[in-house]
């Protein structure tokens, strides 16, 4: 891995202060309003020794790049702007080894150091070597105000390739201030205008058929569960075709499985199923530049047999997007100038989703290797950290997976949001180990394996 000492400008900062679309503004209210902070991670498996000089080299790149920012706050109406900061986070190499097995909870450790996208830090990489294989485990984790996953394989992406970012930050003055609170209450007003007109009723969720026994304050730890497994992806593939569908669908179809595992709905329910998309163009200066479609899927047995009902149902939800704004990105238009104690109030009954799958695709082979010619395994996924059990509860969320290919393997990552169903990490992975031997897939779990 080498890092160019004069990188090439990928492309200039604007000349007014960049502010935070509502996308970001969403993240900071569940930061900052609600209690419900969401990290970003991704966990490297490198088969090799990372040289710590290469590893710090990187982090200084990353700390003159896209990613190294914090948020102003800024008052009524005035939105939210970026500031670009070397000091923003934090790299650091741990000069003590680790077990392999206990790579996956020292990635969880790494979640749980603690982020924020104002005060900072707003990213921590942090790297540590096994000390029984010849093994590195790297972790990056930012606040998802700051970048979701398209944003975070882009930024490090270029710190790898030495293309620069201009950081700087333009002043901001009476002009800038005067009309971007008049750009900001038109945004608003507009919106509300829509909102009033089109808004569009949920379709009612599905009632859970088995009760949840509840899970005491005590007994949760603030991070919600996550799991990482890792397939061998030639076998992957092959389950996929033979049930007619693809790697895509088939990831899928494991989430829905899980949740149904957890009894948080049955068969014969008809969910939606969110399937995020990434809107990121060339040059995109955006943190958050992603939205999402819903498929309507049946739960059925049948679906472990035959997966073109689900392909089917991807595609109608694909293609149904129009790029108008949702109801729920109309509402943040509305809000993103308001206070947080407004902004509480509108989000009070806001949910979680009640399934999500994200497919991050095949990872550059720079990208899954941090530079060092030797590809692993990464896992990508996002988290809760530090909610109260209560606002857990409120939030009433299910099963969200994510998934890449890189190094001959698919790597899934499942987290739960459902704290009286799946309370902890160990009920987590007996659920996924059930749903995986239910396809005849082999996967290699990180960290404690479920019991038999």
């Amino acid at each position: 891995m080498t890092i160019a000492a004069h990188p090439t400008s990928m492309s200039a900062a604007p000349g007014r202060p960049e502010r935070l679309t509502p996308d970001d503004d969403l993240f900071v209210r569940m930061e900052h309003a609600m209690g419900l902070p969401v990290v970003n991670q991704a966990v490297w498996r490198l088969p090799t020794h990372l040289d710590p000089a290469r590893f710090a080299e990187l982090g200084a790149a990353l700390a003159r790049g896209r990613l190294s920012r914090l948020v102003v706050r800024s008052a009524f109406p005035l939105r939210d702007r970026w500031v670009h900061t070397p000091d923003a986070g934090r790299h650091a190499f741990d000069d003590e080894q680790i077990d392999a097995a206990d790579g996956a909870a020292w990635a969880l450790a790494q979640a749980n150091l603690g982020i924020d996208s104002v005060t900072g830090p707003s990213w921590r990489m942090s790297a540590i070597t096994t000390r029984d294989t010849d093994e590195t485990f790297v972790s990056w984790v930012s606040s998802h105000v700051i970048g979701d996953g398209g944003a975070v394989i882009t930024g490090i992406g270029e710190a790898l390739d030495g293309i620069g970012y201009d950081a700087a930050d333009a002043d901001t003055g009476v002009l800038d201030t005067v009309r971007e609170g008049a750009d900001a209450l038109r945004t608003s007003a507009v919106a509300a205008y829509r909102l009033a007109r089109h808004r569009a009723q949920p379709a009612p969720l599905p009632r859970p058929t088995t009760p949840a026994p509840a899970v005491s304050a005590e007994d949760w730890g603030g991070v919600s569960p996550t799991v990482i497994v890792t397939i061998p992806d030639a076998a992957f593939d092959v389950v996929a075709k033979r049930v007619g569908g693809t790697a895509n669908t088939l990831f899928t179809a494991i989430v829905i499985g899980i949740l149904e595992d957890s009894g948080a709905v049955a068969d014969g329910d008809e969910i939606p199923v969110n399937l995020p998309v990434s809107t990121r163009i060339p040059g995109d200066r955006r943190a958050n530049a992603s939205t999402g479609v819903t498929a309507r899927i049946r739960v059925s047995p049948a679906l472990r047999t035959d997966l073109s009902p689900l392909r089917t149902a991807s595609k109608t939800a694909f293609a149904s997007a129009t790029g108008a704004p949702s109801s729920l990105a109309l509402l943040g238009r509305l809000a993103q100038p308001l206070g947080d104690s407004i902004v509480r109030r509108l989000a009070a009954d806001s949910r979680a989703p009640l399934c999500l799958a994200s497919n991050l695709g095949t990872l550059d082979a720079g990208f899954a290797g941090l530079g060092t010619g030797l590809p692993g395994s990464v896992a990508m996924r996002s988290m809760t950290v530090g909610a109260s059990l209560d606002v857990m509860r409120r939030m009433a969320g299910g099963i969200s997976g994510w998934s890449s290919r890189s190094a001959g393997h698919i790597t899934l990552c499942i987290t739960a949001l459902d704290p009286d169903r799946v309370a902890n990490t160990a009920t987590l992975t007996s659920l996924v180990a059930e749903e995986l031997s239910r396809w005849d897939l082999d996967g290699s779990f990180w960290g404690a394996q479920p019991e038999e």
